[in-house]
């Protein structure tokens, strides 16, 4: 009885590394987008948790809560009661009009590498009452162009909007 060769042949081989190839050279871009749109979602989840927390803490504290942004590729904002808080700072802040984000900070570097805060507003919150002065948003996106913002209305509350929000409500 003769013994055949098992295995594969080196064309065979190859045509599978092709088709392999073929398969992540589609799939990778397609995973890149989804975990930054992931990255987008989980950072308005962020704002939004943090402009609850500082509503509720509005309501039952005797002084302002504010939340401040810094815009831009070097994003983050802060939560701080009493006076408003700079959030780039890397020490104490250097003005008396400018007091340390003692609840809560958020940045690009450490949390969110893959977005960036294009626009926002500085908001507070009215001790007791919960309310801001004027509604606004924060638009927050990604560099694949994917795009959602965190909405915060007259009565202090806030929700996700936008294309790639994750019910993708409209704004």
């Amino acid at each position: 009885m003769q013994a055949t060769a098992r295995g594969f042949s080196l064309l065979e081989m190859a045509a599978v590394l092709a088709i392999t190839g073929i398969l992540l050279a589609v799939a990778v871009p397609s995973y890149k987008d989804f975990l930054q749109r992931q990255q987008l979602r989980l950072a308005g989840d962020t704002l939004l948790q943090d402009l609850r927390s500082a509503r509720q803490l509005s309501i039952s504290a005797p002084t302002s809560i504010f939340v401040t942004f810094h815009a831009g590729k070097q994003w983050c904002w802060g939560v701080s009661r009493a006076l408003p808080c700079d959030c780039s700072a890397t020490s104490a802040p250097a003005t008396a009009t400018l007091a340390r984000c003692d609840i809560a900070t958020s940045n690009h570097k450490q949390q969110f590498p893959a977005v960036v805060l294009d626009t926002a507003q500085d908001f507070e919150f009215t001790p007791g009452l919960g309310r801001v002065a004027k509604a606004g948003a924060a638009a927050l996106r990604t560099p694949g162009d994917q795009h959602l913002q965190v909405v915060l209305n007259m009565l202090g509350r806030a929700h996700l909007c936008g294309r790639d929000a994750p019910q993708g409500q409209a704004c």
